[in-house]
């Protein structure tokens, strides 16, 4: 369970990096509807490849939200993977 939080937070950190700094066009979606159809289309693939439902997925973000030392764990891993992406971008 652990392992899909942490690719939630990955894939969110990482597409929210890559979107800052960049200067915006005229024919775009706008960031927050980007980062919503973003968002469901990670989480549909995550629910699929790790064969869970939205009520556990749910259930499981919750938890890590409300325990502020498991949540500090997952943003640990993100952070270091972000770390390793960006040594070896």
């Amino acid at each position: 369970m652990g392992q899909i939080v942490h690719t939630y937070f990955i894939f969110l950190t990482i597409f929210i990096i890559f979107s800052c700094g960049s200067e915006v066009e005229e024919k775009i979606i706008d960031k927050e509807d980007m980062v919503r159809a973003l968002f469901k289309i990670k989480e549909d693939q995550i629910f699929d490849k790790y064969s869970i439902d939205e009520e556990l997925y749910r259930k499981s973000f919750s938890y890590y939200f409300f325990d502020p030392k498991e949540l500090d764990v997952v943003y640990e891993r993100v952070i270091d993977s972000l770390m390793l992406y960006q040594q070896i971008k």
